[in-house]
């Protein structure tokens, strides 16, 4: 009996030496894997930098998913062809004024854009308040050559634009996979608290 005893604590004591090595090479190793840009500790980029690397998603991703909520309280969603943002992350896009999308922004002005680029496995998500711009000025100046005729044939009556004002962005992108803990993205305020 005390020889399987000494086998047993012989056994437990070898595995725990093992687990305990495998647990120092794996934490050891960590640094190496976290992204260039981010500490451990900090495990935050600049605004600047996390902005940019936002903006190469939305741009891998093309098309995004427009969200807005319906007279039910539903939200809705739709692919659009949606224009590159601008310095503050404006984003526009142009649709027809008899849409649905129109009158459920004429309902309720709270909208979201999703991004989702595959070959990255990464998104962004910008929260923010739609505006209808339905000047003709504004129209002509932001017309771009794939809203031709073919798609508005009446223009500018049958175009109106949708201007996007994020309130914040939350990403999943490649220098930030999400918090280990509660797997939330990170989050960039873009307006004064």
């Amino acid at each position: 009996m005390r020889q399987f005893l000494n086998h047993s604590v012989s056994a437990i004591v070898s595995l725990w030496f093992a687990v305990a090595a495998c647990f120092l090479a794996i934490t050891s190793q960590a640094e190496d894997l976290a992204p260039a840009n981010m500490s451990l500790e900090t495990a935050r980029p600049s605004k600047e930098s996390l902005l940019s690397e936002m903006r190469q998603v939305m741009k891998d991703a093309g098309y995004p998913a427009l969200i807005t909520v319906d007279e039910q309280g539903q939200p809705r969603a739709r692919t659009v062809d949606a224009f590159a943002p601008d310095a503050s992350m404006t984003i526009w896009v142009a649709t027809r004024p008899n849409t649905r999308k129109v009158a459920q922004i004429r309902t309720n002005s709270a909208v979201t854009l999703y991004y989702f680029d595959a070959s990255s496995r990464s998104y962004v998500t910008l929260m923010g308040e739609a505006e209808l711009i339905d000047d003709e000025a504004t129209k002509k100046d932001k017309r771009r050559d794939r809203d031709g005729d073919r798609l508005y044939p009446d223009f500018p009556n049958d175009y109106l634009l949708i201007k996007i004002k994020p309130l914040y962005v939350e990403a999943l992108i490649p220098s930030y996979r999400g918090d280990p803990h509660t797997w939330a993205p990170i989050r960039v305020d873009l307006v004064d608290p």
